[in-house]
């Protein structure tokens, strides 16, 4: 199995983790309070939390890692999103307004380091890694090699 070259963790914003707490947090509350009068509501809000709860774990990034030949976007287990850095045209820092407005695949959680990543075919991803200024040297980097070992 190769290591990657370099890997950086996704970067979530207060706003976001606040949503990502507080919404199975009012199901769960909502559910204890019905607890007494009715359980089979009460099974529903906690049954809906946990479904919440699976769905923000699955499709919610948690690393980025860039190989030798790809880039990949390490969801919940076991899903994660592979991109040959062969079709990686150019990846630059992107305003925040990106992360909430974009016409492509967004992967980002945080306005503070939004990297988009422009791709040769498809739609471009904007990702947030935790630390934007070096990720997107080291995928530039990473993308002048395979072009160089390609060509």
């Amino acid at each position: 199995m190769k290591l990657p070259l370099y890997e950086d963790r996704a970067r979530y914003d207060y706003w976001l983790r606040l949503i990502l707490f507080g919404i199975p947090l009012i199901l769960l509350t909502i559910g204890i309070i019905l607890m007494p009068k009715d359980q089979e509501g009460a099974i529903a809000m906690f049954s809906g939390s946990l479904f919440i709860i699976s769905v923000f774990y699955l499709v919610l990034p948690k690393k980025f890692q860039i190989y030798e030949d790809k880039l990949k976007i390490v969801l919940g287990w076991p899903l994660y999103v592979d991109i040959s850095l062969a079709n990686i045209s150019d990846s630059q820092i992107t305003s925040a307004r990106k992360v909430f407005v974009y016409w492509g695949i967004r992967f980002a959680t945080s306005s503070k380091s939004a990297v988009e990543i422009i791709r040769k075919r498809g739609l471009n991803i904007v990702i947030s890694p935790s630390n934007g200024l070096l990720f997107v040297d080291r995928l530039n980097e990473a993308c002048k090699q395979q072009h160089i070992t390609e060509g």
